[in-house]
């Protein structure tokens, strides 16, 4: 019998965000305006920032404050997607994919 994992065996995403996209509506005056609206929720996992992921991110002038794993979605990308977790709008600066285990970590900056 082979031995599973304990973190195989418990879900480990246990917390709700908000994944939200860039959508194009008209305001009351037929005006055309941008705004972040909602997609669906998503279960995360809140994982710690690294000093190697700190440093990568001064590198490439951004700037990390949260790293969160999520289930893999194909269609999130840095540009038209946001997440907001307990009421604060982040935007995502990487997106490392883990195809092989369904998985995927968001880095996380606050909008300017």
């Amino acid at each position: 019998m082979s031995q599973v994992k304990q973190s195989q065996l418990t879900n480990r995403l246990r917390w709700i965000a908000s994944l939200l996209s860039l959508k194009n509506t008209v305001d009351e005056d037929d005006r055309p305006v941008q705004g972040w609206g909602l997609v669906r929720n998503v279960f995360y996992e809140d994982l710690g920032i690294t000093s190697t992921e700190k440093y990568l991110a001064v590198q490439a002038k951004t700037d990390v404050v949260k790293r969160i794993r999520i289930r893999y979605d194909s269609k999130i990308t840095q540009k038209g997607n946001r997440v907001r977790v307990d009421g604060i709008d982040y935007k995502i600066t990487r997106i490392y994919a883990d195809k092989d285990n369904g998985y995927e970590e968001l880095s996380l900056d606050y909008v300017d």
